[in-house]
Parts: C-alpha cells; sequence; structure tokens
C-alpha cells in the first residue's frame, strides 16, 4: 500500500506542477479585469446617487408673533398652513377687477377746458361715445353766427360747478388722454351734454344717438339759435315842470295858485 499511496502522492504533484503557469495566468486575467471594470461602477453609483431626489427637508412652522399671539397648545412642527376660507358673505370679499363692472375713481375739483373734456388729479379725460366741443367754433343759424364753442364749454362749467366725477380710469394717471364714461352722482355727463345739444354724438359710437335726435329736434344748444343779445339800457326821465324847478311851487306873485297851494290857503 505505500508504494501504491506514494506513487499517486506524486502523481498528484506533478500535475500540480504541471497546471501551475495556467492557474497563474487565469489569475492575473481575473485581477486585471477587476481594476478596469472598478471605475465604471463608481461612475454609475455616482449617476445613480445624483438621478435620485434629494430627500425632503423637513416643513417646520414656526409660531407668528409667539409674544402677542398665544400659541396652540402643540408642537409648531405639527401645524400645517392651508389656504384661507371664503367668506361667509359676498360683501366681506375683495374687489375682483375680472369680476362685475368696473370700479370707478371719483376725480375732484375737475377742470373743463371745453364741452366734453376736462382735466382733474392729472388725468386728462374726454368722455366717451361724444366728439367734445372746441372752443373756438362757431355756429351759424339762420344765417347768424353765434360762438357756440364758448357758451358750450360755459354751459358745461355751469352743470358740474365744480363738483367731483366719477370716471374708469387707470391706476395711476398717464401722458395719454382716456376716453371714458364719466357719471355726476347719478347722471351720465355725456348723455346730459348730447341731450342738451352742446355735444356732437361719435359717428362710430350708438350710444347717444337717441339724444341727439332729440336735440336737434328741439332746436338746442349747438342746433338752435344763439342766445339773444341783451336789450339796451334805457333810462326814463319824467318831464319837470317849474314848480320841481323852484321847489316852493310859487315862482312870483302874479302866478295862479296851484291846486295845493288853493287847499293850503283854504286851511
Amino acid at each position: 500500500m505505500r508504494p501504491f499511496a506514494l506513487a499517486v502522492a506524486l502523481g498528484g504533484l506533478g500535475a500540480l506542477v504541471l497546471a501551475a503557469p495556467a492557474l497563474r495566468e487565469q489569475a492575473s486575467r481575473t485581477g486585471t479585469a477587476g481594476l478596469d471594470d472598478a471605475p465604471q461602477a463608481a461612475a454609475v453609483v455616482e449617476e445613480e446617487r445624483e438621478a435620485a431626489p434629494p430627500p425632503p427637508a423637513p416643513f417646520i412652522v414656526r409660531p407668528v408673533s409667539p409674544d402677542i399671539v398665544a400659541p396652540p397648545p402643540l408642537e409648531p412642527h405639527r401645524l400645517e398652513r392651508i389656504d384661507p376660507r371664503e367668506p361667509l358673505s359676498p360683501i366681506g370679499r375683495a374687489h375682483v377687477p375680472s369680476e362685475g363692472p368696473p370700479k370707478e375713481t371719483v376725480l375732484h375739483r375737475p377742470v373743463v377746458g371745453e364741452a366734453g373734456a376736462f382735466e382733474a388729479m392729472g388725468y386728462r379725460i374726454v368722455l366717451a361715445g361724444l366728439m367734445p366741443t372746441p372752443v373756438d367754433e362757431s355756429c351759424a343759424v339762420d344765417g347768424v353766427p353765434w360762438p357756440c364753442g364758448v357758451h358750450a364749454r360755459t354751459a358745461f362749467r355751469n352743470w358740474l360747478r365744480g363738483r367731483a366725477l366719477a370716471c374708469v380710469v387707470p391706476p395711476a394717471p398717464t401722458a395719454e388722454i382716456v376716453a371714458t364714461p364719466c357719471r355726476l352722482g347719478a347722471f351720465d355727463a355725456g348723455e346730459w351734454l348730447v341731450a342738451q345739444g352742446w355735444a356732437r354724438p361719435d359717428p362710430d359710437d350708438a350710444r347717444y344717438a337717441a339724444q341727439a335726435e332729440g336735440a336737434r329736434a328741439a332746436r338746442r344748444g349747438l342746433y338752435g339759435p344763439g342766445p339773444a343779445a341783451a336789450a339796451p339800457l334805457t333810462v326814463t326821465v319824467p318831464e319837470l315842470t317849474e314848480r320841481d324847478l323852484t321847489g316852493t311851487g310859487i315862482l312870483d306873485a302874479d302866478s295862479d295858485p296851484g291846486p295845493d297851494d288853493a287847499g293850503a290857503s283854504g286851511d
């Protein structure tokens, strides 16, 4: 048995010696491959780390004015900010420009330049729906000219009497002329001017067409004759008598006594 065991041992040792170079080459190849794949694996890990979303930051709600408003009986980080509730009625809602009619601005101390146009608080306003009447315009009715532009401006001034007008204007004054409707209390300023005949309607806007037809039919304002000239001042002087000149009623001794003198002598 010993010779056989010795032979087997020697055969295994020889096979190991013969296979050693092949095993050494395979080990070297495996190690080189592992070194070459290491940078690629690191790059893949870095890309996955960058692509991953960052962890959410902790949402902490702090109490507002803790010295004035008593904080609620819970931890601040448990508070959650929510949208405000709707008002209980439309009265408490803030005005939204896109909802309902636009908000008007009250313009104080208007200065009328011509019938249908004025300036106030930095705004230059032209009433929408009409054409302002120039101050130097002259009208002729029945062949008699008269300065209708000046009279139209005076009529507009007398109607306003310096009272404020409510108009829809931009939030801040601009250098441009704003064409907008204006109200004096419950009255439409443009409607009043056209109805009284002191301004003509805009041909591209038919909102005051009926008022213009009524003023033209009644011959009011620009469509009628000019105001009548004032009658010349005349003074009637009573006829003076000799009695009025003397003041006594007696011119001389031979003159006949008047009725007053006869009555006085009878007494």
